[in-house]
């Protein structure tokens, strides 16, 4: 078909207006698109930046953050589990690690010098005498005390003696288990607690109680019931395990029922953040 110049003219003016409207659909959904990805980033944003709110103090300085800015309740107790819990499942996967090498070493006949150096060093640290010889290693009380203090219990326990965080003790001193120091050796640095362990951080003080529980004398009992629990091919958990806790408070049986009724009310936020 031969078109006319007005039929041309009529065609021409057609595909203009068709491009310019498509060109502005295309510019609205950009535009479009651009302001949901701008939103979306900020929401996400947002979110990320409430979750490192809890822990930021502690990425940086290690130390406790102020907790007493949350409202009591949920929040604060996410915010204080957010900030402990990792010290705490650190600790006891060391500790594991540790306990499940010496068992793999129980019955070795030939010990190189590396490996010897690196028993002695775990004896030292856990308080248990040995002279040195691979014949006479004291593998019972090794097992005793190298072994876990339930994650659960450690966090049931930081919990009701700092207050969930907010106490004076573990604000000013990072000591969240009410720890106090042994005699000639307290710091009494300005600002902090006196008569109280001052620990750098929130790993040392959660150290500092792990290895209290399994090395001290007062605690021969706890350690002893944790390790017939393993004879017994039975799990140790915070439900086993806090009722065997004696001597830690001069409240005697009456702080072990309210350390297990703490830890009851709080077992699934405790779960959930392990």
């Amino acid at each position: 078909m031969i078109l006319t110049p007005i039929r041309r003219y009529g065609a021409m003016i057609l595909m203009l207006l068709t491009l310019v409207f498509s060109s502005e659909v295309l510019a609205k959904t950009h535009t479009t698109t651009a302001s949901q990805k701008s939103h979306l980033t900020k929401a996400s944003n947002k979110q990320v930046s409430s979750k490192q709110e809890y822990s930021r103090n502690s990425a940086k300085s290690s130390s406790l953050p102020d907790l007493r800015k949350y409202p009591s309740g949920t929040p604060r107790k996410k915010a204080f589990l957010r900030t402990v819990m990792p010290y705490i499942t650190s600790q006891n996967a060391a500790i594991t690690a540790e306990r499940n090498w010496l068992i793999s070493k129980q019955y070795q006949g030939q010990w190189a010098p590396a490996e010897r150096a690196r028993l002695k060093d775990i004896a030292k640290r856990y308080k248990v005498k040995w002279s040195g010889n691979t014949r006479k290693i004291p593998w019972n009380t090794l097992l005793e005390r190298v072994d876990i203090i339930p994650t659960s219990m450690v966090a049931t326990m930081a919990a009701a003696e700092s207050g969930w965080g907010t106490s004076k003790l573990a604000r000013n001193n990072n000591n969240l288990f009410g720890m106090k120091c042994m005699k000639g050796r307290c710091t009494n640095a300005p600002g902090k607690v006196k008569g109280y362990s001052q620990f750098s951080s929130v790993k040392e003080s959660v150290s500092a109680y792990v290895t209290n529980l399994n090395t001290h004398p007062a605690y021969s009992s706890f350690r002893k019931s944790r390790a017939q629990l393993r004879k017994a091919d039975q799990e140790v958990t915070a439900t086993a395990m806090i009722h065997k806790l004696k001597g830690y408070s001069t409240k005697g049986k009456s702080y072990n029922n309210y350390l297990f009724a703490m830890y009851q009310d709080n077992q699934r936020l405790i779960a959930a953040h392990m």
